[in-house]
């Protein structure tokens, strides 16, 4: 069976096997952008960037969503198109350097295993900038090994096409500027190698007058939130870094599933027998992870989708290592068919579980909005404490298309309307404030929402301590529960 499985993949051309592949990855994906009963407080932030200058994201997301939105008609389908289709793109660079690296097989391995992995799924369903700078950042990073494998004038045209991409990286997530060290090192060694300035490469260095632009007339919040975030000793902030980067290290082989995992250590361990191309790649990557893992970790949000610019890199090594293993199991192919049944079913099965079982997150509030847009209030006050720092309920004014305040006890007054949510500051605070409503205001419940979702990967949780901390998988698989009660308080 394996050795039939073998001669097909063999006897299919490169671009039969990767329009399948690709193929494949739209339809499910594309399928799927309706799955999520709402969006996160990131995601329309993104979507509102420049209505909403939160100081927090580049523009080349929003500005996508802005083109595409008088298409859709709705900017958040919009958002979720783009994520879906740089998703199922992120296949074309992981099939090609795959094949460059090694060989056809291990190009649909590591294409197939891409297309399974449940972080692939899950982030493509969302308005949100991580498939997008995904995409981007693996592609920027391959032109930055290509650059590195090359000499003369292919060298130059690879590090402006590095450049380009990395830019545009940049100005989707500011952690691609994780890439430009790389860039201008390969800049510098070109110049002092071969004693002349590569002429197109040096010119594009200019594109990044674009990000910096961009900082200087909408804001960088991110060293506030990095210090917000700190311990209260600098030895206390290192102990932090640290237990966040062993938690990502000791959770990924559950976000990338086990055998996936397995794999990928086995073309990790067999890659450096290869060649001096193959070893920079894995010093590459090397490189990336050391980046991102500490970047994450001082940020203080432990989150799945931190990792994502890195799945086309371990789903690189993931295919050499099934290559590797259907050479070592080549007399026992129902190991390896099996292995690989398990890869697929698996991934594909804890994919679709995190999608449909935590599709519900902040369901409810965004019903409640919508039902306070059916309302028609008019001039009625309407107050929630949904919030998100200084920028007030975002998501329930973006929702509703009301001006909604934030709730303060000393704000509210006879003839206004009070949504409260238990997922701010949990069930806690939720019962309290709701018993206050009703005795202190003499409130009416009018109705109330309520949404389920169960945690295969880290999500926003029922009690807030777990929320984005290495504590929330002790509860996966465990239900959270969330309600949003709107009430109505009385003419005085």
């Amino acid at each position: 069976m394996r050795e039939r499985t073998a001669i097909k993949i063999d006897r299919t051309s490169p671009l039969r096997l990767l329009v399948f592949l690709l193929l494949f990855n739209v339809v499910l994906k594309i399928s799927l952008i309706t799955a999520n009963r709402a969006e996160y407080t990131d995601g329309i932030l993104q979507i509102l960037l420049f209505s909403v200058p939160s100081k927090l994201y580049p523009p080349l997301f929003t500005i996508l969503v802005m083109i595409l939105k008088p298409v859709i008609g709705d900017a958040e389908m919009s958002g979720r198109l783009i994520s879906a289709l740089a998703s199922a793109l992120t296949l074309i660079p992981i099939f090609f350097i795959s094949m460059r690296l090694f060989d056809k097989r291990t190009a649909f391995y590591s294409g197939l295993i891409y297309t399974v992995s449940p972080m692939a799924l899950r982030w493509s369903t969302h308005a949100m900038t991580d498939a997008l700078f995904t995409l981007l950042f693996f592609l920027a990073a391959c032109e930055c090994w290509k650059t590195s494998v090359q000499e003369g004038g292919q060298y130059t045209t690879h590090l402006t096409k590095a450049t380009i991409l990395t830019v545009l990286a940049t100005l989707t997530r500011y952690q691609g500027f994780l890439l430009f060290p790389i860039v201008l090192f390969l800049l510098v060694s070109f110049i002092i190698r071969r004693k002349k300035i590569p002429v197109w490469a040096m010119i594009s260095q200019g594109l990044w007058i674009l990000p910096i632009i961009w900082i200087v007339l909408y804001g960088f919040r991110h060293p506030e939130q990095f210090v917000e975030r700190a311990g209260t000793t600098w030895l206390q902030t290192l102990l932090n870094i640290f237990l966040l980067v062993e938690s990502f290290l000791a959770y990924s082989p559950y976000f990338l599933t086990l055998p996936i995992c397995f794999v990928f250590l086995a073309g990790v361990f067999y890659v450096k027998r290869q060649g001096e191309g193959h070893t920079k790649f894995l010093i590459l990557f090397g490189y990336l992870l050391l980046s991102l893992l500490l970047l994450q970790s001082a940020f203080s949000s432990f989150q799945s989708r931190y990792l994502l610019p890195l799945l086309p890199f371990v789903s690189v090594f993931a295919g050499w290592g099934l290559r590797i293993l259907s050479e070592i199991w080549r007399k026992r192919p129902l190991i390896f068919n099996f292995l690989v049944a398990v890869i697929v079913l698996y991934g594909l099965g804890f994919g679709m579980a995190s999608i449909f079982l935590q599709r519900e997150a902040f369901g409810d509030l965004k019903d409640s909005a919508l039902y306070l847009r059916a309302l028609n209030l008019k001039d009625t006050p309407v107050f929630s404490n949904e919030s998100y720092k200084d920028l007030g309920p975002v998501k329930m004014q973006y929702w509703s298309g009301y001006p909604v305040r934030p709730f303060e006890p000393s704000q509210i007054h006879g003839n206004c309307i009070v949504c409260l949510s238990s997922a701010y500051g949990g069930m806690g605070a939720f019962y309290p404030a709701t018993r206050w409503l009703r005795e202190r205001h003499g409130a009416r419940l009018i109705t109330h929402f309520e949404s389920t979702l169960v945690p295969f990967l880290p999500d926003i949780m029922q009690e807030p301590f777990s929320h984005q901390n290495p504590l929330a998988l002790t509860f996966r698989y465990t239900p959270q529960y969330f309600r949003t009660e709107i009430y109505q308080i009385p003419k005085p």
